[in-house]
Protein backbone atom coordinates (compact mmCIF):
# COMPACT_ATOMS: atom_id res chain seq x y z
CA UNK A 1 0.00 0.00 0.00
CA UNK A 2 1.31 3.55 -1.13
CA UNK A 3 2.33 5.62 1.88
CA UNK A 4 -0.69 8.50 2.95
CA UNK A 5 -0.19 11.38 1.71
CA UNK A 6 -0.97 14.11 4.82
CA UNK A 7 -3.56 16.75 4.52
CA UNK A 8 -4.63 19.28 7.49
CA UNK A 9 -7.58 21.12 7.56
CA UNK A 10 -9.54 23.63 8.68
CA UNK A 11 -12.97 22.00 9.82
CA UNK A 12 -14.53 24.30 7.21
CA UNK A 13 -12.18 22.64 4.23
CA UNK A 14 -12.37 19.31 6.12
CA UNK A 15 -16.22 19.75 5.92
CA UNK A 16 -15.55 20.51 2.14
CA UNK A 17 -13.37 17.77 1.52
CA UNK A 18 -15.81 15.42 3.50
CA UNK A 19 -19.21 16.35 1.46
CA UNK A 20 -17.41 16.41 -1.87
CA UNK A 21 -15.55 13.12 -1.74
CA UNK A 22 -16.82 9.78 -2.49
CA UNK A 23 -16.02 7.26 -1.07
CA UNK A 24 -16.23 3.21 -1.71
CA UNK A 25 -15.79 1.67 1.85
CA UNK A 26 -19.14 1.22 3.65
CA UNK A 27 -18.56 2.57 6.89
CA UNK A 28 -20.63 1.52 9.90
CA UNK A 29 -18.72 3.04 12.90
CA UNK A 30 -16.55 5.35 14.11
CA UNK A 31 -13.78 5.16 16.71
CA UNK A 32 -13.03 7.52 18.96
CA UNK A 33 -9.12 7.10 20.41
CA UNK A 34 -6.57 9.49 22.00
CA UNK A 35 -2.89 9.85 21.25
CA UNK A 36 -2.20 9.23 25.26
CA UNK A 37 1.13 10.37 23.75
CA UNK A 38 2.16 12.67 21.97
CA UNK A 39 0.32 14.99 24.42
CA UNK A 40 -0.67 18.91 24.34
CA UNK A 41 2.79 19.28 25.55
CA UNK A 42 3.90 17.88 22.33
CA UNK A 43 3.16 20.78 20.04
CA UNK A 44 5.43 23.33 19.57
CA UNK A 45 6.13 26.05 17.24
CA UNK A 46 9.26 23.48 15.98
CA UNK A 47 7.22 20.56 16.09
CA UNK A 48 3.91 21.36 14.95
CA UNK A 49 0.69 19.27 13.21
CA UNK A 50 2.75 17.54 10.73
CA UNK A 51 5.28 16.90 12.46
CA UNK A 52 3.37 15.19 14.88
CA UNK A 53 1.46 12.97 11.63
CA UNK A 54 5.21 11.85 10.11
CA UNK A 55 6.00 10.61 14.15
CA UNK A 56 3.11 8.81 14.54
CA UNK A 57 3.38 7.54 11.37
CA UNK A 58 6.80 5.98 12.14
CA UNK A 59 6.18 4.54 15.25
CA UNK A 60 3.44 2.85 13.80
CA UNK A 61 5.41 1.42 11.14
CA UNK A 62 8.67 0.45 13.13
CA UNK A 63 7.35 -0.42 16.19
CA UNK A 64 4.13 -1.97 15.55
CA UNK A 65 4.79 -3.45 12.13
CA UNK A 66 1.73 -1.64 10.35
CA UNK A 67 2.29 -0.56 6.54
CA UNK A 68 1.29 3.50 7.52
CA UNK A 69 0.03 5.29 10.47
CA UNK A 70 -3.01 3.73 11.91
CA UNK A 71 -5.87 6.33 12.04
CA UNK A 72 -7.90 7.78 9.29
CA UNK A 73 -8.22 11.38 10.97
CA UNK A 74 -6.25 13.36 13.56
CA UNK A 75 -7.92 16.15 15.66
CA UNK A 76 -5.20 18.64 16.88
CA UNK A 77 -5.70 21.04 20.17
CA UNK A 78 -6.15 23.89 17.22
CA UNK A 79 -8.90 22.67 15.94
CA UNK A 80 -7.37 21.89 12.76
CA UNK A 81 -8.16 18.49 11.61
CA UNK A 82 -5.64 15.80 9.65
CA UNK A 83 -6.14 13.44 7.51
CA UNK A 84 -4.12 10.44 7.47
CA UNK A 85 -4.51 6.66 6.08
CA UNK A 86 -7.45 7.33 3.11
CA UNK A 87 -10.87 6.82 4.57
CA UNK A 88 -11.53 4.20 1.52
CA UNK A 89 -8.51 2.03 4.00
CA UNK A 90 -9.52 0.24 7.05
CA UNK A 91 -8.05 2.02 9.82
CA UNK A 92 -5.53 -0.25 12.42
CA UNK A 93 -7.57 1.32 15.64
CA UNK A 94 -9.28 -1.22 17.38
CA UNK A 95 -7.41 -5.33 16.61
CA UNK A 96 -10.64 -6.98 15.85
CA UNK A 97 -13.12 -4.41 15.53
CA UNK A 98 -11.39 -2.34 12.23
CA UNK A 99 -14.27 -3.45 9.66
CA UNK A 100 -16.54 -0.77 8.50
CA UNK A 101 -14.72 1.92 10.81
CA UNK A 102 -13.31 5.02 10.48
CA UNK A 103 -10.09 5.59 13.34
CA UNK A 104 -10.34 9.22 14.83
CA UNK A 105 -7.01 9.78 17.10
CA UNK A 106 -7.65 13.01 19.35
CA UNK A 107 -4.61 13.94 20.10
CA UNK A 108 -3.46 14.40 23.33
CA UNK A 109 -3.39 12.59 27.12
CA UNK A 110 -7.19 13.10 27.74
CA UNK A 111 -6.94 10.60 31.10
CA UNK A 112 -7.75 12.47 34.50
CA UNK A 113 -5.09 14.85 36.02
CA UNK A 114 -3.51 15.41 32.57
CA UNK A 115 -4.31 17.13 29.37
CA UNK A 116 -7.47 19.97 29.91
CA UNK A 117 -8.82 19.69 26.42
CA UNK A 118 -8.84 23.35 24.98
CA UNK A 119 -12.38 24.97 23.31
CA UNK A 120 -11.20 24.40 19.77
CA UNK A 121 -10.65 20.65 20.25
CA UNK A 122 -13.60 19.87 22.00
CA UNK A 123 -15.99 21.42 19.24
CA UNK A 124 -13.56 19.82 16.45
CA UNK A 125 -14.36 16.31 18.43
CA UNK A 126 -17.27 17.11 17.99
CA UNK A 127 -17.71 18.79 14.65
CA UNK A 128 -15.75 15.41 12.75
CA UNK A 129 -17.97 13.16 14.19
CA UNK A 130 -20.94 15.17 13.08
CA UNK A 131 -20.08 15.33 10.04
CA UNK A 132 -19.08 11.65 9.56
CA UNK A 133 -22.45 10.77 10.86
CA UNK A 134 -24.16 12.88 8.25
CA UNK A 135 -21.86 11.31 5.49
CA UNK A 136 -22.24 7.94 5.94
CA UNK A 137 -25.64 8.06 7.64
CA UNK A 138 -24.69 7.27 11.27
CA UNK A 139 -25.97 8.01 14.51
CA UNK A 140 -24.16 9.44 17.84
CA UNK A 141 -25.12 5.97 19.74
CA UNK A 142 -23.17 3.31 21.26
CA UNK A 143 -23.02 0.77 18.62
CA UNK A 144 -21.76 3.46 15.98
CA UNK A 145 -20.31 6.02 17.84
CA UNK A 146 -17.59 4.13 19.85
CA UNK A 147 -14.44 4.10 22.63
CA UNK A 148 -11.73 1.94 22.38
CA UNK A 149 -12.05 1.32 25.57
CA UNK A 150 -15.05 -0.49 25.15
CA UNK A 151 -13.91 -3.38 23.62
CA UNK A 152 -11.47 -6.06 24.39
CA UNK A 153 -8.29 -7.27 23.44
CA UNK A 154 -9.77 -9.62 20.06
CA UNK A 155 -11.99 -6.95 19.19
CA UNK A 156 -15.13 -8.07 21.29
CA UNK A 157 -17.27 -5.99 23.53
CA UNK A 158 -17.57 -5.71 26.81
CA UNK A 159 -20.91 -5.68 28.60
CA UNK A 160 -22.47 -2.58 29.03
CA UNK A 161 -22.50 -3.13 32.48
CA UNK A 162 -19.12 -3.83 32.96
CA UNK A 163 -18.02 -0.37 31.17
CA UNK A 164 -19.92 1.27 32.89
CA UNK A 165 -19.16 0.17 36.49
CA UNK A 166 -15.31 0.64 35.65
CA UNK A 167 -14.93 -3.35 35.89
CA UNK A 168 -12.61 -3.34 32.71
CA UNK A 169 -9.48 -2.38 34.54
CA UNK A 170 -6.40 -3.78 32.76
CA UNK A 171 -8.34 -5.65 29.89
CA UNK A 172 -8.07 -3.11 27.73
CA UNK A 173 -6.28 0.59 27.61
CA UNK A 174 -8.54 3.72 28.88
CA UNK A 175 -8.54 5.03 25.42
CA UNK A 176 -10.30 8.05 24.68
CA UNK A 177 -8.90 8.58 27.92
CA UNK A 178 -10.62 8.45 31.31
CA UNK A 179 -11.82 12.55 31.62
CA UNK A 180 -12.93 12.20 27.83
CA UNK A 181 -16.06 13.91 27.66
CA UNK A 182 -17.14 13.54 31.28
CA UNK A 183 -15.60 10.19 31.30
CA UNK A 184 -14.83 6.86 29.63
CA UNK A 185 -17.52 4.75 29.68
CA UNK A 186 -20.87 3.78 27.58
CA UNK A 187 -23.11 6.13 30.64
CA UNK A 188 -21.08 9.52 30.13
CA UNK A 189 -21.06 9.00 26.09
CA UNK A 190 -24.38 8.78 25.67
CA UNK A 191 -24.93 11.99 28.77
CA UNK A 192 -21.93 14.29 27.83
CA UNK A 193 -21.04 13.17 24.04
CA UNK A 194 -23.58 12.04 22.26
CA UNK A 195 -26.18 15.07 22.76
CA UNK A 196 -23.19 17.16 21.89
CA UNK A 197 -22.68 15.51 18.36
CA UNK A 198 -26.46 14.97 17.22
CA UNK A 199 -26.89 18.54 18.21
CA UNK A 200 -23.85 19.80 15.71
CA UNK A 201 -25.39 17.21 13.24
CA UNK A 202 -28.83 19.47 13.54
CA UNK A 203 -26.70 22.73 13.13
CA UNK A 204 -24.86 21.29 10.11
CA UNK A 205 -27.72 20.00 8.12
CA UNK A 206 -29.44 23.56 8.62
CA UNK A 207 -26.44 24.90 6.69
CA UNK A 208 -27.36 25.06 2.44
CA UNK A 209 -24.16 23.06 1.83
CA UNK A 210 -25.47 19.93 3.62
CA UNK A 211 -29.10 20.30 3.79
CA UNK A 212 -30.53 17.78 1.62
CA UNK A 213 -33.13 19.53 -0.48
CA UNK A 214 -35.76 18.25 -3.27
CA UNK A 215 -35.37 19.29 -6.92
CA UNK A 216 -37.30 18.50 -9.47
CA UNK A 217 -36.13 17.32 -13.37
CA UNK A 218 -36.82 19.57 -15.92
CA UNK A 219 -34.70 17.70 -18.83
CA UNK A 220 -36.95 15.09 -20.81
CA UNK A 221 -34.31 12.85 -19.83
CA UNK A 222 -31.63 13.50 -17.52
CA UNK A 223 -28.62 11.33 -17.41
CA UNK A 224 -27.50 9.91 -13.70
CA UNK A 225 -23.70 9.62 -14.06
CA UNK A 226 -21.05 7.83 -11.80
CA UNK A 227 -18.94 11.05 -11.23
CA UNK A 228 -19.77 14.96 -11.06
CA UNK A 229 -18.97 15.48 -15.14
CA UNK A 230 -19.62 14.25 -18.20
CA UNK A 231 -16.23 11.81 -18.55
CA UNK A 232 -17.83 9.99 -15.99
CA UNK A 233 -20.64 6.64 -17.59
CA UNK A 234 -24.00 7.21 -17.41
CA UNK A 235 -25.61 4.66 -15.13
CA UNK A 236 -29.55 5.37 -16.11
CA UNK A 237 -31.52 8.16 -16.99
CA UNK A 238 -34.40 9.75 -15.18
CA UNK A 239 -37.50 11.94 -16.89
CA UNK A 240 -38.98 15.29 -16.24
CA UNK A 241 -40.58 15.58 -13.39
CA UNK A 242 -38.81 13.06 -11.19
CA UNK A 243 -38.20 14.30 -7.49
CA UNK A 244 -34.59 13.85 -6.53
CA UNK A 245 -32.76 14.96 -3.42
CA UNK A 246 -29.65 16.62 -3.59
CA UNK A 247 -27.44 15.38 -0.41
CA UNK A 248 -24.04 17.63 -2.30
CA UNK A 249 -23.13 19.94 -5.35
CA UNK A 250 -19.57 20.17 -6.50
CA UNK A 251 -18.47 22.26 -9.78
CA UNK A 252 -22.25 22.11 -11.07
CA UNK A 253 -23.06 18.83 -10.74
CA UNK A 254 -25.27 17.24 -7.85
CA UNK A 255 -24.92 13.99 -6.07
CA UNK A 256 -28.61 12.49 -5.81
CA UNK A 257 -27.58 9.91 -3.44
CA UNK A 258 -26.32 9.53 -0.03
CA UNK A 259 -24.57 5.63 -0.48
CA UNK A 260 -24.17 5.80 -4.29
CA UNK A 261 -22.23 7.50 -6.69
CA UNK A 262 -25.29 9.26 -8.91
CA UNK A 263 -24.50 12.53 -10.43
CA UNK A 264 -26.55 14.59 -12.16
CA UNK A 265 -26.00 17.96 -13.92
CA UNK A 266 -27.27 20.53 -11.50
CA UNK A 267 -28.53 22.81 -14.33
CA UNK A 268 -31.09 20.20 -15.10
CA UNK A 269 -33.19 20.55 -12.18
CA UNK A 270 -35.21 22.93 -10.27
Amino acid sequence: MPLAQFSIYSPQDFQKYILNTSFTRQITMIQNHHTWEPDYRSITAANGEMYWLEAMRSFHIHNNGWSDIGQNITSFPSGNIGLCRPIDITPAGIFGANKGAICIENLGNFDAGHDIMTQAHKDTIVFVNALLCIKFNLSPVKEQVVYHHWFDKTGKRFSDDKVNNNLVGDEQKTCPGIAFFGTNTIASAEINFFPSIKNKIGQLSGSPLQSPGLKIVKADVLNVRSGPGTSFPVLRTITRNTQVRVFTTLDGWSKISNTADDWVYSALLT
